[in-house]
């Protein structure tokens, strides 16, 4: 007897029950064993088969899911229909089974089910406001949770079992919150979206809310995967029905879902019939499972969702490094060599080959920060070469590779090297070392070492460590600019956490420095890509000013620039551009609530006008400045403190001292301001009101004025900006001054020692009275201190390339000789003024003497004794000036010049007395005389008196105190007063030649008197001696 074979046949059947209202409907699966022949007439008989249960039930819509041959030797194939696959329950008991139609079952009778491929699986969460949740409702084996689900289940059930090809509900549990319910609907077919809509409404009260999550209505077309690296791919969401608000997310490993949007990597593009996402450029990061999620027009608690895996083929960044970095082969004929290359650790199971160089295995080895290292060794010979070249190349699923090559420099006898140092290792010269930061940090560091001959020299460790921490908000961050989450939803977190990073004392090194800014660039950025607009109710204002505030702090000053690179002031550009960016996307002017407090920080401070533009604006007064007059009603300000020394210090290539204090507005363009800045500014020298011109990425003074000698601290500006005040490093310098200074000095010291020759020569001729004898005594005096002090002052003419041992003697010198000079004039000045008021009262000589002597040398040098002894016992910066070798002006009242002025300034003040006194008793005689002829002798007289004690007197030292009252920036009186006192002063010695030497009639007569009577004894003997020629020729 032949054995027929058999079929086994799972059906899949709708259950229809009449009710009151709707049908409810139910499926079933049925298995059927039928013999082989019968099943054409068996498949036939339930295309169209309707079966009547009773008056109010049926079964219809018969499909055949499975079909299964039982063969002899007692095993099973079993194969799905089209349109079916695996269910679960055999994926997870018969993983071989999974991707495949067809399977062969090993046991009599297996549980082989297929189940549609459009089955729809619906999610749901409800909340009930009148229930309370208790700890029982978590324990499935209690008769409280039995009772809770009986409950839920009928009243869930009847409403969602009318929906087309429902398979079943299931409650799932129950959570906190009133009490929230989870429960899973099955459906095999799809359904009509209106219906679900429907039916969750008639649910739904004011105390009842349901939220449903369907899979199966929408769906993602599957793509060829694995993904090449670094290419681009598009994902689509279809649609069958009328579904609306399309939202994208993406899911990386169990990482929290993120919401896709536009960004630099990632655009997003619907339309009526589906929504597409298109990824430029697929790395790791785009590694996961993308989500579409539609909702209807009609219900916001209704999800349709659909999901795509995105497999990426990766290939990695590479770090090669070998051990020892720099082999020595001094003594050694053969070296061994071990290299690594470290990458990322992640799912990408890679190929790797080496070219010179042999692997050690092909399984990597696990280091810190989620790093993995590849190694092989290198064995070489000494002779061979003075470098070697190791490659090591990764090799992903679709073949695409990632190469790196390292060049490992050999120590030789003859090479120059720089020694092991603080952890550093031997290094050869001309190359650079490496090291890895420590655990918390993530980066390299590198070190050059450099020279020639035995011993290299070690540079500045060059590191590029930053803190863990911070790169995680880094990476987070990028990922919003690249699409991957919404700037709104994330910029809490990533503020909050930045604030805290910011506080930390690690903080305080440039790469950190440059990591934060960086991720205030990238936020700003995002934020601009994706146009957000904050307002008070989302944006964490204290966050990001407390953030933006503590990387100005001044224990950060030093992190700013690269080591070795105090000139690059890029990043604190990039950190103004940046905060001044998202604070203009924080629309401010538009909020009608801030509270002010918010908006300060210690470092910065934010104000919103949208009052009388003629109120000023004041800031904390520990920022030093303020807006006293803008001509719009809306603007926003903000002060930053410690930035100014960050920025470019050059204006036009010449050398500034910012403040410290830069002020940003924002608002009408063609606003005009007027700001006020607390800033010190030293006498001569010039202020610059400017702005920072984007354009030519400098300082700029278009459009700006300063407020001049008589308002320094105003600045004027036509336009809104980025603004600060400068002031020029040097004071102004007048052309041509040093020039005329020693020009001058060269002729006074010429000058002055003709004088005190000529003294010297006309002494006895000229001194025969007391009173002649008093005059030259003192013109004497003054000639040998200004002789002094002028040979001092030229000394040193470049300070700075004189000895440094020189300045404070020479700067001592001076001060003694120009006060005992001036001290002289004064003796000059009191005799003169005695001998006009006091006609018949004789000065003792010994008297008059004593009292020159005493006035002359004894005041000076105690004054310079009490000067030296109060600033600091001379100390340079203090007494003296380095630079000039002379005393030093801080400010009115305040330096050791002053010990040098006050008695100057008084004395001339004295001898002009004197000057007026003598002018008058000119004029006395002559008032009651009408005579043209006198008149004019008075007036010649009078210049006489005036040009003969000029000079003697000092009275061009006057000139001073005008030269210290007129700053250079008030042009072009000052210059003018200054040129003229450089003249007359430095000149003094000259003019002192002609007014008290060859100004007197009887040092002219005696000088004309000595070399007459010189002459005539010469022509007396040269006639004697030709009379006696001659009589001895007769």
């Amino acid at each position: 007897m032949k054995l027929c074979t058999e079929f086994i046949l799972i059906l899949l059947g709708l259950f229809f029950k009449a009710s009151s209202a709707e049908n409810s409907t139910q499926v079933y699966y049925v298995e059927v064993h039928i013999e082989a022949g019968v099943y054409k007439n068996f498949t036939d008989l339930i295309d169209n088969l309707i079966l009547d249960l009773n008056s109010s039930a049926t079964v219809q819509n018969f499909s055949i899911t499975t079909e299964c041959n039982s063969l002899i030797t007692g095993n099973v194939n079993c194969r799905c229909n089209s349109g079916y696959s695996w269910s679960e329950e055999v994926c997870r008991n018969y993983s071989q089974c999974c991707n495949q139609n067809e399977c062969m079952f090993y046991i009599p009778n297996p549980r082989a089910m297929c189940l549609s491929n459009n089955k729809v699986l619906v999610n749901g969460s409800f909340i009930d406001h009148n229930m309370i949740f208790t700890t029982y409702y978590t324990d499935p084996g209690s008769q409280l949770y039995k009772n809770i689900v009986r409950k839920y289940t009928s009243q869930l059930e009847p409403v969602y079992s009318t929906l087309g090809w429902f398979d079943s509900l299931m409650i799932t549990g129950f959570r906190k919150g009133s009490l929230i319910g989870d429960f899973l609907i099955l459906l095999t077919a799809p359904f009509e979206v209106a219906q679900l809509e429907k039916k969750t409404a008639q649910l739904e009260n004011g105390s009842f809310k349901i939220n449903l999550t369907v899979t199966g209505i929408t769906s993602i077309p599957q793509i060829q995967q694995p993904i090449p690296y670094n290419s681009d791919v598009s994902i689509t969401c279809c649609k069958p029905e009328k579904l609306s608000k399309p939202t994208w997310s993406f899911q990386k490993d169990a990482q929290p879902s993120k919401y896709i949007t536009n960004g630099t990597e990632a655009s997003v593009i619907s339309n009526s019939q589906n929504s597409q996402v298109y990824i430029s450029k697929t790395t790791e990061v785009w590694k996961g499972t993308f989500t579409c999620d539609y909702k209807s027009d009609q219900s916001d608690s209704i999800r349709y969702r659909a999901s795509l895996y995105l497999d990426i083929a990766l290939l990695p960044q590479i770090l090669i490094i070998s051990d020892p970095q720099f082999p020595s082969c001094i003594d050694q004929t053969n070296l061994d060599i071990t290299v690594q290359c470290i990458i990322t650790n992640t799912t990408e199971n890679y190929s790797v080959k080496w070219i010179g160089g042999e692997p050690v295995n092909n399984k990597p080895d696990p280091l810190q920060n989620g790093l993995i290292s590849y190694q092989t060794y290198v064995i070489n010979s000494c002779a061979e070469s003075l470098e070697w070249v190791v490659t090591c190349v990764f090799v992903n699923r679709l073949n695409q590779t990632a190469n790196t090559t390292l060049h490992i420099p050999v120590i030789q006898k003859s090479s120059t090297v720089c020694k092991p140092d603080d952890g550093w290792p031997q290094a050869k010269a001309n190359f650079t070392a490496v090291k890895f930061c420590d655990p918390t940090t993530v980066g390299l560091q590198k070190r050059s070492c450099t020279g020639y001959g035995l011993s290299g020299n070690w540079g500045n460790v060059m590191s590029e460590c930053v803190n863990q921490n911070l790169r995680e908000i880094l990476n987070d961050a990028m990922d919003l600019q690249r699409g991957l989450g919404i700037v709104i939803n994330n910029a809490g977190n990533i503020f909050s956490r930045l604030k805290q990073s910011t506080e930390q004392k690690s903080i305080n090194t440039f790469p950190n420095v440059n990591e934060s800014v960086e991720v205030l660039y990238v936020m700003q950025n995002a934020s601009k890509i994706q146009k957000s607009q904050w307002n008070d109710t989302v944006f964490p204002f204290q966050d990001f000013l407390s953030s933006s505030s503590n990387l100005l702090n001044g224990s950060l000053n030093d992190s700013w620039r690269p080591v070795g690179n105090v000139g690059n002031y890029a990043l604190a550009l990039k950190y103004l551009r940046t905060v001044e960016g998202i604070i203009d996307q924080t629309n401010l002017i538009n909020i009608h609530k801030t509270d002010m407090s918010q908006l300060q920080q210690t470092n910065v401070q934010i104000i919103y006008n949208k009052s009388d533009p003629s109120t000023p604006q004041t800031f904390s007064s520990d920022f030093g400045v303020s807006v006293t007059e803008i001509s719009s009603n809306i603007s926003v300000q903000t002060a930053f403190k410690n930035l100014g020394s960050k920025l470019p210090s050059t204006l036009n290539n010449i050398e500034t001292v910012p403040s410290e204090t830069v002020l940003s507005v924002i608002g009408d363009k063609k606003t005009k301001i007027s700001v006020e800045y607390n800033q010190e500014r030293l006498p001569n020298h010039e202020m610059y009101c400017v702005y920072w011109d984007d354009i030519n990425s400098e300082w700029s003074e278009e459009g700006c004025k300063w407020g001049g000698v008589s308002k320094p601290k105003l600045c004027m500006c036509e336009h809104l900006s980025a603004f600060t005040i400068l002031m020029a490093k040097h004071p102004i310098e007048l052309k041509y001054m040093e020039e005329l200074t020693y020009t001058g000095l060269g002729f006074s010291i010429v000058s002055l020692t003709l004088c005190l020759v000529i003294e010297f020569l006309v002494w006895n001729a000229v001194v025969k009275t007391n009173i002649a004898h008093f005059r030259h005594t003192v013109l004497v005096n003054i000639t040998v201190c200004l002789l002094i002090a002028h040979c001092s002052f030229l000394a040193a003419p470049v300070p700075s390339a004189s000895p440094h041992y020189w300045c404070l003697p020479l700067t001592v010198m001076k001060h003694f000789c120009f006060l005992a000079a001036f001290f002289w004039m004064l003796c000059l000045s009191l005799g003169l003024l005695h001998q006009v008021i006091f006609v018949f009262v004789h000065l003792r000589k010994k008297v008059y003497l004593g009292l020159c002597l005493f006035l002359g040398y004894i005041c000076p040098l105690v004054i310079v004794i009490v000067t030296f002894i109060t600033y600091d016992n001379g100390r340079p910066g203090s007494y003296y000036s380095g630079e000039t070798c002379w005393l030093i002006y801080e400010a009115a009242l305040k330096g050791s010049i002053h010990a040098f002025l006050f008695p100057v300034f008084i004395i001339v003040f004295v001898n002009m007395f004197t000057m007026v006194v003598v002018i008058s008793r000119i004029l006395k005689p002559n008032l009651s005389e009408g005579s043209s002829h006198d008149e004019k002798e008075v007036a010649r007289s009078i210049v006489k008196t005036i040009v003969l004690l000029t000079p003697t007197l000092g009275i061009t030292w006057i000139l001073g105190l005008f030269v210290l009252m007129l700053d250079l920036t008030t042009t072009p009186y000052a210059q003018i007063v200054n040129y003229a006192f450089t003249f007359f002063n430095s000149f003094q010695g000259f003019f002192i030649l002609l007014t008290g030497c060859f100004g007197e009639k009887k040092v002219r007569d005696a000088l004309l008197k000595r070399f007459g009577q010189q002459h005539s004894v010469n022509y007396k003997s040269e006639s004697s001696s030709r009379i006696t020629s001659a009589t001895k020729r007769k």
